[in-house]
């Protein structure tokens, strides 16, 4: 009964987290995946949109997606910089060219 509690895919799966909200600007509709807290601010901005207030939402909502890109974007390099840092040291630097010859013990000498 223990592994039952324990198994994910034996939960029931809840409501959908984003919900498609569509926004009609001019001749064409977009379509916005949100959560439903942010669909019903979207609701009430377009309820009163004309044409020119449609024009500068959907520049807005460019400039923020294009923002998301670049720190998602800046985020990702970021890490990958830091484990690279971090591959390189536990890689010790040894020094190109010939090795150096190991040094001969040095004879007993027998008196």
């Amino acid at each position: 009964m223990a592994d039952e509690d324990n198994n994910p895919a034996a939960k029931s799966k809840g409501k959908p987290r984003q919900v498609k909200n569509v926004i009609p600007l001019g001749s064409q509709d977009v379509a916005v995946y949100a959560t439903p807290k942010i669909g019903k601010a979207l609701e009430e901005i377009t309820e009163d949109m004309g044409l020119y207030h449609g024009v500068r939402l959907a520049q807005v909502m460019e400039a923020v997606y294009m923002q998301g890109q670049k720190d998602g974007a800046r985020n990702a390099i970021g890490t990958l910089e830091e484990a690279l840092s971090i591959a390189k040291e536990g890689v010790p630097h040894r020094n190109p060219g010939k090795p150096a010859k190991a040094k001969k013990p040095a004879a007993k000498s027998k008196n």
